[in-house]
């Protein structure tokens, strides 16, 4: 249970401000527990008083006693009641939807304060993009656990809008991947990682190999694709040199798209280093073409976290594999 509380806003007739309710004896402040929002979502999703009390872990008296009070509190009804169960009203709606991003907060802060205090313990949340997934990242990872016995780690691949919102709610501490830099907010600290050229790769003796020179983007367009969705950098290139790859097969991993490739007309692309082992062994050739395709990988963490020693640590074994 939280000890942390804020204050709650009483909704006026007119639907759009909220006053401070104070009183002390007619002046005492009043103070809204973060509890109480929960259990008001908790009754909306059971639709029930008894429902919602067993999931609470509480009696039914008690549960309602709560409620009332808080309908007592605030002046307000709090639920629709009717034969069918108990609908939130406008002003129940408004608490949980706002007692979410409180919640969420200090649950950011609770994480801020673990990763500050904790070197040798704790956890590290981190989340990366697919081909991030399958680029580097493995080689970090495991240095980092070599190296720091005792963190916990948790890290879930995502794409770069999912990764974004999850530094921004502070339920990731590191994320990696192809963000869009100028649409990447200010407040955060990015680092980019990778900068380099995308290559294409296909499987030796494809017909595209036939061709002499380079080979335009039109030219492969006329062979089927396999790869992950295309991010909006690579979409945004493409588009002002009036190119496009239509994706065929969208697949994120890059083992199961390689070997498609060997055993078809397919195509796939990426940086060079997914294509290392296979271009050495000859499995794959790379296609040469007449415009190069940018790919720029970046590292965000929020400004508060950067200095936390679990942070600090994996990023500076990061460096090590992206200077």
């Amino acid at each position: 249970m939280t000890l942390c509380k804020t204050k709650v806003f009483e909704y006026n007739k007119k639907g759009h401000i909220f006053k401070s309710i104070a009183k002390k004896n007619a002046e005492s402040v009043l103070m809204l527990d973060v509890s109480d929002i929960h259990i008001l979502s908790t009754i909306s999703e059971t639709g029930s008083i008894n429902k919602a009390a067993e999931k609470l872990f509480m009696s039914q008296p008690t549960l309602s006693k709560r409620i009332s009070r808080l309908e007592q509190v605030l002046k307000v009804e709090l639920f629709h009641r009717n034969s069918t169960g108990m609908k939130p009203t406008d002003v129940t709606n408004y608490l949980i939807s706002n007692g979410k991003q409180i919640q969420s907060k200090l649950d950011a802060m609770c994480r801020h304060v673990e990763l500050l205090s904790n070197l040798e313990g704790g956890t590290l949340n981190i989340g990366v993009s697919p081909i991030i997934e399958q680029l580097f990242f493995p080689k970090v990872l495991m240095d980092f656990v070599e190296d720091s016995n005792n963190v916990e780690i948790s890290f879930q691949v995502a794409l770069p809008d999912k990764l974004q919102q999850g530094i921004l709610d502070g339920d990731l501490d590191i994320a990696i991947g192809p963000f869009v830099r100028g649409e990447l907010p200010q407040e955060l600290v990015i680092t980019e990682v990778k900068n380099e050229s995308l290559i294409f790769v296909v499987r030796a003796g494809h017909p595209i190999l036939k061709s002499r020179g380079p080979v335009s983007i039109a030219g492969l367009n006329k062979y089927p694709v396999i790869g992950p969705a295309m991010n909006k950098p690579i979409a945004d290139f493409l588009t002002s040199h009036g190119m496009s790859l239509p994706l065929n097969i969208t697949c994120d991993n890059y083992h199961i798209s390689k070997s498609i490739v060997m055993m078809s007309e397919h195509y796939t692309g990426g940086p060079r280093e997914l294509f290392s082992k296979e271009l050495s062994s000859g499995d794959l050739v790379e296609v040469k073409t007449e415009a190069e395709i940018p790919w720029r990988a970046y590292c965000i963490t929020r400004p508060e976290t950067i200095y936390a020693p679990t942070v600090k640590k994996f990023i500076d074994i990061l460096n090590q594999y992206t200077v």
